[in-house]
């Protein structure tokens, strides 16, 4: 592989790309997250719908969580009454990301006309833990079309009263698996001329193929040059991977807020499997750790 197959590699690889506009206006994101999805839709063995709404909830989080700091977080939550209940998706600023998918095993998707019909009637939540916040700041609002996309754009415009454009596009091959995912979201800074915003609407209400762009090859930063009407400069750009930290330590360590009945109950009936709903790993315990676990409970009691 020669320098140059190496630099593409690299520049096609799953990132985010921060943009302001030149006259300071707009901010923009633009997030390739591609390898990112089909990750999680192998870990957690997700089909044709579940895998999009999870591929477009992974994007999202991570274009908030570029807007942070550090090891700041966004969580975002799309829970309703349909046949997929809960859609989870978190994202550190600096590119960790992660996210499950709590959905009726049992239904037949088949019957399914539109990822809109997934979700049902239901709630968008949006968590921010911040370094200068005491509290997460929450923010909560009905889904209005459960696509993600018009739920974050919704989102912005009632709870924190933000133009914004939002794009979420996902494309899957047909047998379920997919090939493209990304977004970018659009936002209106103080200041910014109605003109100016509405030429900006007009710029971007028929992108309905975001994918196209990736599957053309473009990086983030090449789509936004595609996209945005007005000239602006690069501000950060993001390696975007699923990463959890989750580990045998920490399970071992929640397992220590229960009773010590409880711990010895679980190992003399070989429950040792424990599995993290967050990434899918799995971590087994075997007698010398349950005996570790009960060693330190009953330490704490003396």
């Amino acid at each position: 592989m020669n320098s140059d197959q190496i630099k593409q590699l690299y520049q096609l690889r799953d990132r985010s790309v921060r943009v302001l506009s030149n006259d300071g206006f707009f901010r923009a994101v633009c997030i390739k997250n591609t390898k990112t999805a089909i990750e999680a839709q192998t870990r957690h063995k997700l089909s044709f719908f579940q895998s999009a709404l999870m591929a477009r909830a992974l994007a999202a989080s991570s274009l908030l969580a570029s807007f942070l700091k550090g090891e700041e977080r966004v969580i975002i939550e799309l829970e309703g009454n349909g046949p997929v209940k809960r859609v989870y998706a978190e994202s550190l600023q600096l590119g960790e990301v992660r996210g499950f998918v709590n959905y009726d095993k049992s239904y037949d998707y088949n019957n399914i006309a539109n990822i809109s019909d997934l979700l049902g009637l239901g709630l968008l939540k949006i968590t921010k833990i911040m370094y200068n916040k005491k509290n997460p700041v929450t923010g909560l609002v009905p889904l209005v079309k459960g696509d993600v996309s018009t739920d974050l754009a919704n989102y912005f415009l009632f709870s924190e009263q933000i133009p914004v454009v939002v794009n979420l596009d996902v494309s899957l091959d047909d047998d379920g698996m997919i090939k493209q995912s990304g977004g970018f979201i659009i936002q209106a800074m103080p200041g910014y001329s109605k003109d100016a915003l509405a030429e900006l609407y007009e710029k971007t209400k028929n992108i309905s193929n975001l994918s196209h762009y990736f599957e053309n090859r473009l990086n983030p930063m090449e789509v936004l040059k595609e996209v945005l009407p007005f000239e602006f400069h690069l501000i950060g750009s993001t390696q975007i991977d699923f990463f959890c930290r989750c580990s045998k330590e920490n399970f071992m360590g929640k397992l220590t807020t229960l009773n010590v009945e409880e711990i010895e109950d679980m190992k003399f009936k070989g429950e040792n499997e424990l599995a993290c709903q967050y990434c899918g790993n799995k971590y087994h315990l075997d007698d010398k750790d349950f005996d570790t676990i009960i060693t330190e409970m009953k330490a704490r009691k003396n």
